[in-house]
């Protein structure tokens, strides 16, 4: 017969955990995902659609554009947003907390450097590329132009979402949100 002593410890200690705590883990799970997506899009796909002939590299562009307009990315791009929301209204509900600058802060580098660079750049200059016809030759300075300017709005998300993600881990490892 096995000693079930551990297993009520754990399961009591997982049960005795705040509200707080598990809304800052499942939104640092959330802004994890979301700052590896654009880890990935910095520092592999666009130097990959760099690498390519402009109007090749348009029609995948188009393509990705397309393809990124689905319920799984809008889960995570969207549950990010809201539960950065909810840490920014809980932090400062909070603010008693030790950690509640921390949440804070990582909250706001999210909802600014991420979502809100998303929409007044990357999806502006997604919108310009989209009627663009990628077997017309004169488009293809529209693609370098657009590689380098989209890259670097992505990389300021990317690097909000890292900063996000980290300030949310130290606000639970403060112990205390």
């Amino acid at each position: 017969m096995s000693d079930l002593g551990p297993t009520r410890r754990l399961w009591g200690s997982v049960m005795s955990m705040s509200f707080g705590f598990w809304l800052y883990l499942a939104c640092a799970v959330w802004v994890g995902v979301m700052a590896g997506f654009f880890f990935a899009f910095s520092f592999v796909v666009m130097p990959g659609l760099s690498a390519m002939e402009p109007l090749a590299a348009l029609a995948s562009m188009q393509a990705i554009n397309l393809a990124v307009r689905n319920a799984v990315f809008a889960l995570g791009f969207f549950g990010a947003l809201i539960l950065c929301i909810g840490v920014a209204l809980h932090a400062l509900i909070r603010r008693d907390a030790p950690a509640w600058r921390l949440a804070l802060s990582a909250a706001l580098s999210y909802l600014v450097g991420a979502f809100g660079v998303t929409t007044l750049f990357n999806v502006p200059l997604n919108a310009e590329i989209a009627p663009l016809d990628p077997a017309r030759p004169e488009n293809a300075g529209a693609m370098v132009a657009y590689i380098s300017q989209w890259t670097l709005w992505n990389h300021v998300r990317t690097l909000a979402s890292l900063a996000a993600f980290v300030l949310l881990l130290l606000s639970l490892r403060s112990g205390k949100e």
